[in-house]
């Protein structure tokens, strides 16, 4: 498997955001598109129904385009479900990544709402696992054979957080999170010459920008923001500190989103950012998702 090519094998995900406590009494469906300035692409879809008056379930699938790095395509499978009650608010989600080249990534999500008068607090868990194999051949010279090398890589994560928002006005909302992450990693090799899909993942020339932190291997997160609601739309503003675990690098992100009515049933969220820091440097990139609920 091209090293370069494993860099970008994690670079998809599903957020638990994208299924909401306050639409579950409606049917939505979803369809949200990614890209950045190394040319890196993802499609996501979702569907989301009711259960009852004070629960939700949502199914999702997509892929992503990984041109930069000249990766196949990866399929995305998701999974969530949440309830909704007066003052605690539950979401699970489950979401898997994988490709045609021998690697796969899995990931749980679960998230412990109180909700007040002004605002929540919140507790969130997160355990993923990814396995991954490369195989390189090198040639044995004129009287050798060629010596072929597997490497197989596992890891297998857990992170605990916090989160909050509060109310400044009836139009101002204010929020903050943090998550700390442990990771158990596990090698298997004949030789040590070769880099692993997930050490070219988790190592310092990782080529990763803040668009797609949300399924990145990481250490420490921390995001402070605050959301401005109009009569019928909303604008926020958010900015993450990411920093990516086996490595001295850390990622800034900054990132601007609004909620926009286009019609009845439908509405437009366009999103822009830009990160910094890491091997990829300054990059901007933007997204659009367009919902129809009912």
């Amino acid at each position: 498997m091209n090293t370069e090519r494993c860099r970008w094998l994690a670079l998809a995900c599903l957020m638990l955001s994208t299924a909401h406590a306050d639409d579950a009494n409606k049917h939505s469906a979803t369809l949200s598109v990614l890209a950045d300035e190394n040319d890196n692409r993802q499609w996501l879809g979702a569907f989301a129904l009711p259960l009852g008056e004070s629960a939700w379930a949502q199914a999702s699938v997509g892929k992503s385009e990984l041109t930069a790095a000249g990766a196949t395509d990866m399929r995305i499978v998701g999974a969530a479900f949440g309830t909704a009650g007066r003052t605690i608010h539950t979401a699970v989600e489950f979401v898997q990544r994988k490709d045609d080249a021998r690697f796969e990534q899995q990931s749980w999500t679960a998230t412990l709402d109180w909700r007040g008068a002004r605002g929540g607090l919140g507790a969130d868990v997160h355990l993923r696992s990814a396995d991954g194999e490369s195989t390189t051949t090198q040639p044995g010279g004129v009287f050798a054979a060629p010596v072929t090398t597997t490497i197989e890589e596992s890891v297998r994560g857990r992170g605990f957080g916090l989160h909050g928002d509060f109310a400044l006005t009836p139009r101002v909302h204010v929020f903050a999170a943090a998550m700390h992450y442990r990771y158990d990693f596990d090698v298997e090799t004949t030789t040590s010459a070769a880099s692993t899909p997930l050490a070219s993942l988790l190592g310092p020339n990782t080529v990763l920008s803040g668009a797609w932190r949300d399924q990145a291997f990481v250490d420490r997160s921390y995001r402070i923001g605050g959301s401005y609601r109009l009569q019928s739309a909303a604008l926020s503003a958010q900015y993450f500190r990411d920093r990516i675990a086996n490595s001295d690098e850390a990622l800034n992100t900054v990132e601007l989103q609004a909620e926009l009515p286009i019609a009845e049933h439908w509405s437009l969220s366009p999103r822009v950012g830009y990160s910094q820091g890491g091997a990829s440097g300054n990059v901007g990139y933007g997204g659009m998702s367009l919902k129809f609920s009912w």
